[in-house]
């Protein structure tokens, strides 16, 4: 049977029920936080589905993976490192960066970056 995570954000809040807000600034990543929305704890067996939040002025860590990714902008604006090329993305933006490739996301905007990231488990 499948699972349900209702939104409860209020006043600017991107929140789930029964889905846990993570710290997440580790790895050069600053001002952030990570909720995995969907994953193995929800049974599911191929993906996850996570969102992340950078407050104003932070940044996601500096990465290279050996999977893919699928990121949609949910709010906010920011400028992302994808390879070596370097583009701006706003809200209903959705970005694809393939395995191995180096990326960063910088909040440029004056209020929270938030986006939900899939990436196979």
């Amino acid at each position: 049977m499948g699972v349900l995570h209702r939104f409860v954000g209020k006043e600017g809040q991107f929140e789930w029920e029964n889905v846990p807000v993570e710290n997440y600034e580790n790895g050069g990543a600053v001002g952030g936080t990570r909720c995995v929305v969907i994953g193995r704890q929800e049974g599911a067996n191929n993906f996850s589905l996570r969102y992340y939040e950078v407050r104003y002025g932070g940044q996601t860590s500096f990465d290279v993976h050996d999977h893919d990714h699928g990121v949609y902008v949910l709010r906010g604006t920011a400028r992302v490192l994808m390879g070596r090329e370097v583009v701006e993305v706003v809200v209903g933006d959705v970005i694809y960066i393939p395995p191995n490739e180096r990326h960063q996301f910088e909040n440029i905007g004056d209020e929270p970056f938030g986006f939900l990231c899939a990436v196979p488990l």
